[in-house]
């Protein structure tokens, strides 16, 4: 055990927070960094057992994965010697939040429905962007869920996650070997006895339906203060939830909302197949009820609203309704952009890969991605961000196609951001089917304070390598410039737009807004809209002329049918 006042490492350990299954948990100062973190130490008996060693080190590279504001990050991995017992303790240092557990939090709590409804659909934001990555957390409960001051919840302790690649779903056998690249392999019983799912008890392989189940209890505590399966015993509680039926919340708390009490009874049923199939519907169903709620939404948006989850709940006419609503908001959003003059670079951007793509002789060039090989997961973001930056770029002029990687993926059958799961060569043969002339690659690597970029261009079809690049700077905005003027020179299309506008001219010179604004997009492009709203607000605080962050805003309440809160962002957008 660590004390108050020693040194660990490059660490100053300031008082106990708490004591888990493989370890403790301290408030220290990084005295590298002079910042408050949340240090978790691994037991002695972990320690000394290498699989237990590498479990500890998958629970922080499974959770550094993960970029959302309501899972708690992961900063580093490492180990120290403890100057007192001269032994050497495993570690990993995380975000520190100063809050209460949501079991402390709802039972101090005078929060209304609407309240707890934003803290669950937050909730449920932060497993749907684990789950988008194939990554299950296995003891979802009300411990594991912090509320810091602002309300705002955090998702801990990935420690039970696993990352599941491919999906192995229910009942699908599992070799030998992926049982033992498995965190926890079938047949072992894992998690919080009163949170599990039926298939955690019978100790199956689980996904992400399991989290659902274990999210449906904590809806059912939040809401009624009581959990749905109790017993005498832990064996009597696993009997209950592999066959008797919960008590209904009406008898918990007389003024539930029955669409509340659909949202649980679909996540709590005893077949995984009977329960939301994809965290992200969940999401959607629980903010459309806050929104109910939420005493700053329009009379006008709460009619619209509450006909479209009214239409929402026939499964025949869903599909329909969604295209009606985001066919009727495209034509809107084109007709506000067009209104923004003739010359304008924003218009451009905006229908810029459209034009090309229906052009004919159009040069179409495969943007397949970028390696982050920096080691530092706060850079993940340039995995995508820095290919989206390029496309920005190179869409400037109109005989250029830019296929992106989400394209590709999506031509492949993939869904999401998860492009690892799909070979080199798979995605060049997705880009030549696409019509793609050439393909761009590369890896990120950091050099002190700047970050290099290994770029490849190389020929579809033959794969003759056209272009080698290093280019090297401080700025990301300056290396995909210089890329983007040397890829033009490698294809032999001189007096390319790009060359004589930067990308910062059209989009920011800030790269942190621009970090944002990537963020802000996957969220966008996967209809989360609110959290993508969230993202594009600090990018265009962090630059008040970022004209297309102001655009997407406009086009997230648009799509969500909030007119009169989106125009102002058009005509803002317009300005710049």
């Amino acid at each position: 055990m660590l004390t108050p006042g020693q040194d660990f490492g490059h660490f100053k350990i300031l008082q106990k927070l708490g004591e888990g299954g493989m370890g403790e948990v301290y408030l220290a100062e990084d005295l590298k960094l002079n910042r408050r973190v949340a240090l978790k130490t691994l037991r002695d008996d972990y320690f000394d057992n290498q699989d237990r060693r590498d479990r500890f080190e998958r629970e922080a590279k499974t959770a550094a994965q993960i970029s959302h504001a309501n899972v708690m990050a992961i900063y580093d991995i490492g180990t120290a010697t403890d100057p007192q017992s001269r032994k050497d303790i495993g570690y990993i240092v995380m975000e520190y939040i100063k809050g209460k557990t949501l079991t402390e939090y709802v039972a101090g709590s005078t929060a209304d429905t609407g309240a707890l409804l934003r803290l669950a659909e937050k909730i449920a934001s932060g497993l749907a962007a684990a789950h988008k990555m194939s990554i299950v957390h296995r003891d979802i409960k009300a411990e594991n869920i912090l509320i810091d001051e602002h309300d705002e919840p955090k998702i801990l302790d990935f420690g039970l996650a696993k990352a599941i690649e491919p999906l192995q779903m229910e009942g699908a056998p599992a070799s030998g070997e992926t049982v033992r690249k498995q965190l926890t392999t079938a047949g072992t019983v894992v998690g919080t006895v009163s949170y599990m799912s039926p298939e955690q008890v019978r100790g199956e392989a689980v996904d992400n339906r399991s989290d659902i189940f274990s999210f449906g209890v904590l809806l059912y505590r939040m809401f009624t203060g009581d959990m749905p399966f109790v017993g005498s015993t832990q064996v009597s509680i696993l009997a209950k939830i592999l066959e008797a039926p919960y008590p209904s919340l009406h008898t918990k708390n007389e003024n539930i909302n029955p669409e509340i009490e659909r949202i649980i009874d679909k996540c709590l049923q005893k077949s995984a197949n009977d329960r939301y199939q994809d965290t992200r519907d969940l999401v959607v169903d629980l903010r459309n009820l806050r929104r109910q709620y939420d005493s700053g939404v329009s009379s006008s948006t709460s009619s619209v609203t509450a006909q479209i989850n009214s239409a929402l709940r026939t499964d025949r006419k869903k599909q329909r309704i969604k295209r009606l609503i985001r066919v009727s908001a495209v034509l809107l959003i084109i007709i506000l952009v067009m209104s923004l003059g003739g010359n304008s670079p924003l218009k451009k951007l905006f229908f810029g890969s459209t034009t090309a793509s229906l052009q004919a002789g159009t040069y179409a060039v495969a943007i397949l991605g970028f390696e982050n090989k920096t080691g530092d997961a706060e850079l993940n973001w340039l995995k995508t961000g820095l290919p989206e930056i390029l496309l920005t770029d190179l869409a400037q002029d109109s005989s250029i196609n830019i296929i992106s990687q989400r394209r590709i993926f999506e031509e492949l059958g993939g869904e999401g951001d998860d492009f690892s799961r799909f070979s080199y060569e798979d995605q060049v043969r997705a880009a030549r089917k696409l019509g793609a002339i050439n393909v761009l690659s590369g890896s990120i690597f950091k050099l002190g304070d700047k970050i290099r970029i290994d770029a490849r261009l190389e020929d579809a079809a033959s794969g003759k390598i056209l272009l080698a690049e290093k280019v090297v700077s401080d700025d990301p905005m300056t290396l995909v410039d210089s890329l983007a003027t040397r890829m033009a020179s490698a294809m032999n299309m001189r007096g390319l737009a790009l060359v004589d506008r930067g990308v910062s001219q059209l989009t920011t010179s800030s790269s942190e807004a621009y970090k944002y604004y990537h963020l802000g997009m996957q969220k966008f492009l996967d209809q989360f809209y609110d959290e993508g709203i969230t993202d594009f607000n600090k990018a265009v605080a962090l630059d008040s002329t970022f004209a297309l962050a102001y655009m997407r805003i406009g086009m997230s309440y648009v799509f969500q049918g909030r007119l009169q809160d989106g125009v102002p962002y058009f005509h803002t957008a317009k300005r710049f």
